[in-house]
């Protein structure tokens, strides 16, 4: 939140909700998952009240939808036009962590009294690609944003196709003016801080300046996503289900409820979702390490062997592991390759090069 001294008035920037396909997946698709719901600019008002939790704002029908966990659909509206409105919508899970009304006298008109926001990016847009991770500004006149947000700043992930947060070198956190007016930024990954300064001509700022930023939003990591060109499950479930077949069944069995003795169920395993401490991390260790017995699964004890599977290229451990979390009832994220190679590096295991045809 910051406050607008030329209008005298608090704003805030606001995370949406998330994970809408993973708890109600009869309801919503992974598609509405990536890019829904939208990240809020707000006005505060006193008495002002946005809605939450009990309604999100859907960026595409530009309004507030009824949220699933009070009978929502993904339709219904309910009373969501009797709620705060927010006065622009960013894109899904781009998680603005810091807002800057900027004062100074350094940077040129354009960015007076203008909004600057932090993004962390991304974390759970699968199965399409991370985003976020820049510098936002806002042009402001007479308290309301007077034109489309801009790129200020940008190049900390340190490449511009991110599919696994882990993959990003550097994460915007929070803003600051220094008393000559610069720009200071900090982000979590590494504990770096930039201070952005402007040495042009201030009178000739205009347009041009701006049009190499403008032109970025065409990346990955600005752009919405196309459920076509950018899914990175797209032949996934096919190649984790003859993996499956190939590596798995003869002990966990076909409908993956193990043998009710030695091997344990992956249907509703903690193993393979993960639990409050527990992420995906853990079926990623597991299946590349293997996993000596005993072991309590459903506070079961099971006594076996599993073996290593750290012969298998990433891209075939995240399409398994894929298809198990989103089989068998089970009903977890995607697991993608970057993943996979993130928890293999931390192992000190070697990349395997082998291709699998199946």
């Amino acid at each position: 939140m910051d406050w607008n001294s030329a209008t005298h008035s608090l704003y805030v920037v606001a995370h949406g909700r998330d994970d809408l396909h993973l708890l109600f997946p009869k309801r919503f698709s992974a598609w509405q998952s990536a890019v829904l719901p939208a990240e809020e600019f707000l006005k505060i008002k006193e008495g002002s009240n946005a809605g939450w939790p009990y309604y999100y704002y859907d960026p595409f029908k530009q309004r507030k939808i009824l949220s699933p966990e009070y009978g929502g659909n993904g339709e219904k509206t309910g009373k969501g036009r009797t709620y705060t409105q927010p006065i622009m919508a960013f894109q899904a899970h781009w998680a603005p962590n810091d807002l800057l009304f900027y004062t100074g006298n350094m940077f040129p008109q354009h960015y007076r009294n203008g909004a600057f926001i932090a993004f962390h990016g991304s974390t759970n847009r699968s199965p399409y690609p991370q985003a976020g991770y820049f510098i936002c500004f806002v042009p402001f006149k007479n308290g309301k944003p007077a034109g489309n947000w801009e790129i200020f700043a940008d190049g900390f992930t340190g490449q511009r196709k991110v599919i696994s947060a882990g993959e990003a070198q550097y994460r915007p956190m929070g803003l600051a003016m220094g008393p000559d007016g610069s720009l200071y930024i900090s982000e979590t990954e590494k504990g770096k801080i930039w201070r952005i300064s402007y040495n042009g001509n201030r009178n000739k700022f205009g347009p041009a300046q701006l049009a190499g930023m403008e032109a970025l939003k065409k990346l990955p990591n600005f752009k919405l996503p196309n459920p076509t060109t950018d899914d990175q499950a797209k032949g996934s479930a096919d190649r984790g289900a003859a993996l499956y077949r190939t590596y798995c069944a003869g002990c966990h069995q076909q409908n993956g409820k193990g043998d009710g003795n030695l091997f344990p169920p992956l249907a509703g395993s903690e193993w393979v979702n993960g639990g409050p401490y527990m992420e995906k991390w853990l079926a990623i260790q597991t299946l590349l390490k293997g996993l000596q017995g005993p072991v309590k699964v459903l506070n079961k004890p099971y006594n076996s062997a599993m073996p290593a599977h750290a012969f298998l290229p990433d891209r075939d451990i995240a399409a398994l592991l894929t298809y198990i979390r989103n089989h068998f009832g089970n009903n977890s994220s995607l697991v993608t390759p970057g993943e996979v190679s993130q928890i293999r590096l931390k192992l000190g295991l070697k990349s395997s090069t082998t291709t699998n045809s199946h």
